[in-house]
């Protein structure tokens, strides 16, 4: 009988299929236009699809941070997605066990006619806390995300690294189990973004779960336990963050050796 703790991430055999064109008859942009134009599809010819992910498994443990690496278009959003519960695997399965807070993107979840206060209430109760939880840490939020003066403002006046500063830090402080972070980091200074990775390595010790996707292979080397790879929909390498980086600059990137950051 074994005592290891159940995966904080479980993803088995996880794929993610698009249809990337309308099919004949949709009544879709590209019908209108040939009906215009005068021209037709004809009626087996097959809507194209894209699989954005494909075969990917692997497992995380609580109280990891592992990074994902990966060129634009490779399916790395995809995958925090599918995580994320933003949208359904079309075959496969990705389990999350906990409470999971995701930045996927700059401003999501943020009602823009509310203020920085009433955002951090509502975002707050969505990750399932109480307006008791909320109010007891609000102080602490709104001093990391550094937004004071515009707390009261209507955040559709924030700039994006407002918006992601108070993103992270209402995910950050309000999140018990798992968090997700897809490159939003990358909008703050770097002064800040230190700031965020200071309080990633603090959310571990705290027993919490990380992902983080960046393009920054430093960040990846500075925060994380782990990271993978992943390349045309592929999970394509798993290991340390040097392995990772290493693997993604030399065979992704194709950088010669001097370029390489991983290599020092």
């Amino acid at each position: 009988m074994t005592d290891l703790p159940l995966p904080a991430i479980k993803v088995d055999d996880l794929g993610k299929r698009y249809h990337i064109t309308a099919r004949p008859g949709s009544g879709g942009l590209y019908d209108t236009i040939g009906r215009v134009l005068g021209r037709h599809r004809s009626e087996h010819e097959a809507a194209e699809t894209l699989w954005a992910l494909r075969g990917v498994s692997f497992e995380v443990t609580p109280g990891q941070v592992v990074g994902v690496l990966g060129r634009n278009g490779s399916g790395k959003t995809t995958l925090m997605k599918i995580l994320a519960r933003v949208t359904a695997p079309t075959e496969g399965r990705a389990t999350v066990r906990g409470q999971v807070g995701a930045l996927l993107q700059v401003g999501i979840g943020f009602h823009p006619e509310l203020s920085g206060r009433d955002n951090i209430m509502l975002s707050g109760a969505i990750l399932g806390n109480s307006r008791r939880q909320i109010e007891a840490l609000q102080d602490q939020i709104v001093e990391f995300s550094e937004i004071g003066r515009f707390l009261d403002t209507p955040v559709k006046f924030y700039s994006s690294g407002m918006f992601m500063r108070l993103a992270f830090s209402v995910s950050a402080h309000l999140t018990r189990d798992v968090m997700l972070i897809d490159e939003v980091l990358a909008v703050g200074d770097a002064a800040f973004r230190k700031k965020c990775e200071d309080r990633i390595r603090a959310l571990v010790v705290e027993g919490r779960t990380v992902m983080l996707v960046s393009h920054d292979v430093e960040s990846i080397l500075q925060v994380c336990d782990s990271a993978m790879v992943i390349h045309q929909g592929s999970l394509v390498f798993m290991g340390s963050p040097y392995e990772a980086s290493d693997f993604y600059e030399r065979e992704i990137l194709e950088l010669p050796p001097e370029r390489r950051k991983s290599a020092g």
